[in-house]
């Protein structure tokens, strides 16, 4: 009965739907082939590990690159027994969508705990779900960031009861999802260290983060893997720091906005609790301000993580302000979700959409070619394909670029459109619906639809099996 109980109540309930919600969103993007690269190499990393294989990515810009010279993802590691059960991307997926979701409840526990009514904790807790960076996490791809970033609500409700085997569990699932976040994990036990008496247990989780983080950074990347680590500054992960990179650029700006105002401004009542979060967008900002442009603003997955600062934050300040702790807040916290949502057009606002339900009608053309692809087979594949297909050892990324030629051109132009990839593919496949764009092709339609022309010219590769616009083609030779 107390089953059923906590099964019906609330604040599951809520986190439930999400899990529904998210889901969703995540499969249907992958069913109508929307999902691409991350997702391609996430799937061949968790794979691997599912046949007793130290990784080796292939689908990588870096091709034939351990994973784990890229990043250090041992969650992969535990996630792929599932693989067992369903040898699927949407494995995957789902997984990730349930570890996000069910973070909500330590989130509704904390708030509880520190004497928020019910009302207003489930208000926190439904602003913290909808929060952009979870949102747009869930919509791009799969990351070992998003694990992480799910464990670590889990983590500091078990700091705060004290119960050390729950945090110390949730302290490894943490930071074995991602190499950075045991940056956090410092971050948040240095804040419970100021705040409390007990210190031995604080220092335990602040001991350990150094001790992970200088291993990773300073001895692993650095000596242990080819080039090092791929997403500090040029010359050295602590060299061109500069604090102006912080709030340099009008990306930046729009980031702190969002995240600072997401819960009513009210993190900025406790100054201690923002370190959390700029030591966050610190690590993106500065020390990875040269090379990693990409992670620096809204739209991809690399905000997930300041979900939980947050709303930790936010619980902290209202459990301090008794006079905040009204229903009216609730209502407060709840405008600033949806205002952000509508204004945003957040992905969970796509589940309303006609286009987001309707399937491309080269979906089904695809996936008849796929059938004549032999399972064990090397492929090259076109990016948004590459998901649904990258579970074994050879697949490779079609990468576009142009080639000079001094004779024979097979464009009748110096410079033709043409492609390049990886490793010895026997077969090639893509689709050049007018359905897709550059986010699949990785150029515009009119270079790719040129480039495979010239190949072809040239017996590069040729026709195998066709259904509509999607080709199986044998590789011949080299491009």
């Amino acid at each position: 009965m107390k089953v059923i109980s906590f099964l019906i109540k609330p604040h599951f309930v809520l986190c439930i739907l999400f899990f529904i919600f998210y889901s969703t969103l995540s499969i249907v993007k992958h069913n109508h082939y929307l999902s691409g690269y991350d997702l391609g190499i996430a799937n061949q990393i968790v794979w691997g590990y599912s046949h007793f294989k130290l990784p080796v990515l292939t689908v990588h810009a870096y091709a034939f690159m351990p994973a784990l010279s890229d990043h250090v993802e041992f969650i992969y590691l535990v996630l792929s027994p599932f693989y067992w059960l369903f040898n699927d991307a949407k494995i995957l997926i789902l997984l990730q969508s349930l570890v996000v979701s069910l973070s909500g409840l330590p989130i509704y526990f904390l708030a509880r705990r520190k004497g928020i009514n019910k009302i207003l904790s489930i208000s926190i807790l439904i602003s913290y779900l909808m929060f952009y960076g979870i949102q747009n996490a869930i919509w791009f791809d799969v990351h070992s960031l998003a694990f992480g970033a799910g464990f670590l609500p889990w983590f500091i409700y078990f700091l705060d009861v004290k119960n050390k085997i729950a945090s110390i569990a949730f302290f490894f699932l943490s930071i074995l999802s991602k190499e950075d976040i045991a940056l956090l994990t410092f971050l948040i036990s240095l804040i419970y260290f100021l705040t409390h008496k007990d210190k031995k247990i604080y220092l335990f989780f602040i001991f350990s983060s150094v001790v992970y983080l200088l291993f990773i950074f300073f001895i692993y990347f650095p000596h242990f893997t080819q080039s090092g680590y791929r997403y500090q500054n040029t010359g050295g992960l602590l060299v061109n720091l500069d604090i102006n990179n912080l709030y340099d650029t009008s990306e930046k700006k729009e980031v702190f906005f969002y995240s600072f105002s997401w819960f009513g401004f009210i993190p900025f009542l406790n100054p201690l609790y923002l370190l959390l979060a700029i030591g966050d967008l610190a690590h993106y900002f500065v020390f990875g301000s040269d090379l990693v442009t990409s992670a620096q603003g809204m739209f991809m997955h690399y905000r997930i993580s300041l979900a939980s600062l947050l709303v930790w934050s936010t619980i902290i300040v209202i459990s301090k302000y008794k006079r905040l702790n009204t229903k009216f807040l609730a209502i407060y916290i709840l405008f600033f979700a949806l205002l952000f949502q509508y204004t945003l057009h957040l992905p969970l606002s796509y589940l309303t959409k006609k286009w987001f339900w309707t399937e491309p009608s080269a979906v089904k053309n695809i996936e008849k070619v796929i059938k004549f692809l032999p399972d064990d087979s090397s492929v090259v594949s076109q990016n948004n394909i590459t998901p649904h297909i990258s579970g074994r050892d050879n697949i490779f990324t079609l990468w576009p670029e142009k080639k000079d030629f001094k004779i024979n051109s097979p464009c009748q132009k110096q410079t033709c459109y043409w492609f390049r990839w990886a490793g010895k593919p026997e077969f090639l496949i893509v689709d050049t619906s007018l359905e897709w764009d550059i986010r699949h092709f990785l150029t515009n339609r009119e270079k790719y639809v040129s480039g495979l022309s010239n190949l072809e010219k040239e017996g590069i590769i040729s026709a195998y099996k066709k259904e509509g616009s999607a080709v199986l083609y044998k590789v011949n030779k080299k491009p």
